[in-house]
């Protein structure tokens, strides 16, 4: 049995959390033991989610980094002792493999993981960093990193850039979806947002500036210059952290009034949210592989996204979805006003965004990919046929 320990600064439920336990779960059909390490705090959803799974979940006292003085400064000053912490744990249960998720901002795990005699992969999953952590990163790839998963295309370009002469395997896998288990056929809908009449645009995420809800609140009150029984749901959690930017968004709600908009907090099963929607709205400013977008397109909603991350890979613009420029709420709202005024187009890209889930995005699909990229990093000369194949 191959043995990962899989480590993520941040415990907040978001879409890394959700890859790392969905795959985790799938990767014992190839005789892959995952273990998790995460933050004690904030973190009990995740862990819920992760015992709900039957993965392997240990807790540690680990400092994300923050906006927050105090925060910042605890990060710091327990910095060499989490990594002491991390390297012991390591060091103790003899994992074959440390995989260092939550980007390039996130590497506490990779030194402690290089310290033990680990194999390690970093898991990048954005496409733009300050200058400073950027010679930081490159200083830490090349001593600590024995490969990297970047989460889509444009991500594998930054990084393919940063890394220059680099000779270590960077390995392209995409965030995935339980397509099972996000099936229309087999969810029930959320009774509050089933009940309104009319129209349903949803968009889901955690609330921060990342996810240009700003434009999404500006999409819907041009939407409502033209339209009727109109009903916007914005669900996610909004964090302490964010609260700047949350109260934003609530003062630009309340100065265009738009009683028909609604942040609906968080929720522990978008499925119920994402079932009676007929309309799901991506307007982020900068994704890498959106999970939340990979969901709505497994249920078979209608989509308008903004062109982020891969997301033109699996949404061809106006075959199953429209894609339109970030930060534009005018196209966001152009394009989702093509939708509310023909059921048969939203019908239709609904279905084809089903099958594009199902064919390339679905868990089982990922999990292999991982499978592939942990023997790959343990042994160059092992070819796909090596591998343990599912049971």
């Amino acid at each position: 049995m191959l043995k990962v320990v899989n480590i993520i600064e941040d415990g907040r439920l978001a879409g890394p959390q959700i890859r790392i336990a969905e795959v985790a779960r799938e990767l014992g059909r190839y005789d892959i033991e995952t273990t998790v390490v995460f933050p004690k705090h904030q973190s009990e959803v995740f862990k819920a989610k992760l015992d709900q799974y039957k993965v392997n979940a240990v807790r540690f006292p680990i400092h994300r980094l923050t906006r927050s003085k105090i925060d910042l400064l605890k990060y710091f000053l327990f910095l060499i002792y989490e990594i002491f912490l991390l390297y012991s744990f390591f060091k103790k249960e003899h994992f074959d493999i440390i995989h260092c998720s939550g980007g390039s901002w996130q590497y506490k795990g990779l030194i402690a993981g290089k310290l033990a005699g680990a194999k390690t992969l970093w898991h990048l999953n954005d496409t733009g960093m300050p200058s400073v952590i950027l010679f930081l990163f490159r200083y830490i790839a090349a001593h600590f990193a024995d490969g990297f998963i970047v989460a889509g295309q444009r991500v594998k370009d930054f990084y393919t850039a940063q890394l220059h002469s680099n000779d270590k395997p960077i390995i392209e896998i995409q965030a995935p979806v339980a397509t099972a288990n996000f099936d229309p056929q087999y969810v029930k809908s959320d009774k509050a947002v089933e009940s309104k009449q009319g129209i349903k645009i949803i968009s889901v995420g955690n609330l921060n500036p990342l996810k240009g809800y700003e434009y999404f609140i500006q999409m819907a009150d041009r939407l409502n210059r033209y339209h009727k029984n109109l009903h916007f749901f914005i669900v996610g959690p909004d964090f302490e952290s964010q609260k700047i930017y949350v109260a934003k968004l609530h003062d630009l709600k309340q100065k265009l009034n738009l009683n028909n908009l609604k942040f609906y907090g968080a929720c522990h099963d978008v499925r119920k949210v994402l079932k009676p929607a007929d309309i799901y709205v991506c307007s982020s400013i900068s994704e890498a592989s959106p999970v939340s977008v990979w969901e709505a397109m497994s249920m078979g909603k209608a989509i308008v996204a903004t062109d982020v991350g891969d997301v033109t890979r699996f949404i061809n613009n106006e075959k199953n979805g429209f894609v339109v420029p970030i930060k534009d709420p005018e196209s966001l709202a152009e394009k989702v006003d093509i939708l509310i005024r023909n059921p048969e187009r939203r019908k239709k890209f609904g279905e084809e965004a089903m099958k594009v889930a199902r064919q390339e995005l679905d868990v089982q699909i990922i999990a292999r990919h991982h499978c592939d990229a942990y023997y790959s990093i343990l042994s160059h000369n092992h070819s796909r046929h090596d591998y343990p194949t599912s049971t």
